[in-house]
């Protein structure tokens, strides 16, 4: 049976299964403490040349439970669960497609969520395996896709939020003012209204990709997860409102945010960056009901603890606004799952004289994808961009710093980056400079030549010889990697390569 066959079922339980046919998946049969062992054993595990997925399968004070993590900290494993192409810019090619595809839900009377309601005397940490986190945090977390829904087009929204358990029935959803949930409860704000609030725990992989993409307001980003799967995704009602939630998500938390609007404490919790996050307070969520599937597999997440390719989506979404603006001199584009949406790497192709300048362009919209974007570099299309060692060989041998640096001060940033989100304690607004690395070779220069044929940025050639034949059986073996295409892979950075054609 091949990959595409074993995920027939794509959930949760179903993506652990690719990873356990692939060998990568790592059962902790010990029993672990969720509040702090089980954030730490996530985060050494990512430290692993090669990471692992996680199921343990005895947790502590949760008998019955069991808690997933990592399952998507490779690419070529995210890759494989979801029947994607390992290579990244055909991966996001397919994606692009799908986004323009995708495939309509529909609803069902029940699901695996329903088999066990709960209403009355809620205590939610009591039910549901939560984390603290890092050491220094001192409150108790559920991090998973928030589901709420525009009162005007009635149309819901998908988004990742940390939540923070405040009471036994009452949970705050760090939803900020400047994303589609805080526009949201904006509008109930002003009209008075109670707002439905639906969290997903135990949510397939998938879901959280969708909800962690940078989706235009209002696109079907239920769809789009239809159109990965290639089925419809079957959504059931929620007990206490009219919120559509996965009908085989492993947990559902059902609650809303009343009038006067409460708000709670939150903080400080371990942020993507790295850094220890702010106490903040964010609004109010009263627990209505908590549902979830026999013997739960929930999940932890922890920001920074391992790297995840949740970016995928928006991957692919950052390609198409960049495409959108300048077609395909982009070649392709990537962030580190180090700075995420912080820090962009983009391939540009220069084939004529008018196309000097226009990266610069490409680099100015690219800070409109969103604001969390700091700095772009630019290279040309010879450029492993998924390579840092050769960026950064770009960026020194192709840069003038007087010439092909530019800086744009005082622009609006994200509040997690700690050197613009200080700013908050002094009331000034949260920017910092945004940059633009040019290490792309300047037009005239491509084309100046020391001797026909020969410019100053003609690379050495070499004769390509096999390695292999030149070494016994045994130190090739050892010496000589090569990924699933034969190819063999350079230096240190081999496996970070190893998914390259």
């Amino acid at each position: 049976m091949n990959i595409a066959e074993k995920i027939a079922g794509k959930d949760l339980r179903s993506a652990l299964e690719v990873c356990d046919s692939m060998g990568q998946l790592a059962r902790i049969r010990r029993q672990v403490d969720p509040f702090y062992e089980i954030p730490d054993v996530i985060r050494n595990a990512g430290r692993q040349p090669e990471i692992p997925a996680l199921l343990f399968e005895n947790v502590q004070h949760y008998p019955g439970w069991q808690v997933a993590a990592s399952l998507v900290s490779h690419p070529l494993r995210t890759a494989a669960i979801y029947d994607l192409p390992a290579n990244p810019i055909e991966c996001k090619l397919r994606l692009m497609d799908l986004l323009d595809r995708p495939i309509p839900t529909v609803t069902v009377n029940s699901g695996p969520c329903k088999e066990n309601v709960i209403t009355r005397n809620i205590d939610v940490k009591s039910i549901v395996p939560a984390t603290h986190g890092a050491l220094q945090s001192n409150h108790f977390y559920y991090q998973g896709p928030v589901v709420t829904q525009d009162f005007q087009s009635g149309k819901q929204n998908l988004g990742i939020y940390r939540t923070c358990v405040q009471g036994p029935a009452t949970v705050t959803v760090n939803g900020r003012w400047d994303r589609h949930f805080g526009l949201q409860l904006s509008d109930a704000k002003r009209e008075g209204r109670t707002m439905p609030v639906a969290i997903i725990l135990g949510a397939d992989p998938l879901w959280l990709m969708a909800a962690a993409s940078k989706l235009p307001y209002g696109y079907d980003d239920w769809g789009l997860v239809g159109a990965i799967r290639g089925r419809p995704m079957e959504m059931v009602k929620c007990e206490t409102s009219d919120l559509l939630v996965p009908a085989d998500a492993e947990v559902i938390i059902e609650g809303e945010i009343r009038p006067p609007y409460e708000m709670g404490d939150d903080g400080p919790w371990p942020e993507y960056l790295g850094y220890l996050g702010m106490n903040i307070h964010p609004p109010l969520v009263h627990i209505t009901a908590i549902t979830h599937r026999n013997k739960p597999v929930t999940t932890i997440f922890c920001p920074n603890a391992s790297p995840e390719y949740y970016g995928y989506i928006s991957g692919a979404q950052f390609l198409r606004h960049l495409r959108g603006f300048a077609s395909t001199f982009v070649m392709d584009c990537a962030t580190h799952p180090a700075t995420l949406h912080h820090h962009a790497v983009i391939k540009v192709r220069k084939t004529e004289a008018h196309h000097e300048a226009l990266q610069l362009n490409v680099a100015l919209a690219a800070f409109g994808y969103g604001i969390e974007l700091d700095r772009v570099t630019l290279v040309d299309d010879d450029i492993d961009i998924y390579n840092p060692s050769q960026v950064e060989w770009a960026v020194a041998t192709r840069c003038d710093a007087s010439k092909q640096v530019h800086i744009l001060c005082n622009a609006r940033t994200h509040q997690n980056n700690p050197i613009a989100g200080v700013k908050e304690f002094d009331d000034q607004p949260i920017t910092k400079a945004k940059w633009i690395i040019d290490a792309t070779i300047p037009w005239k220069y491509r084309v100046a030549e020391k001797k026909p044929g020969v410019t100053f940025f003609t690379r050495s050639h070499w004769n390509g010889l096999d390695l292999k034949e030149y070494l016994e059986p045994d130190d090739a073996a050892r010496w000589v990697k090569t990924n699933d295409k034969g190819k063999i892979l350079e230096g240190i950075l081999a496996p970070w390569n190893s998914d390259r054609s």
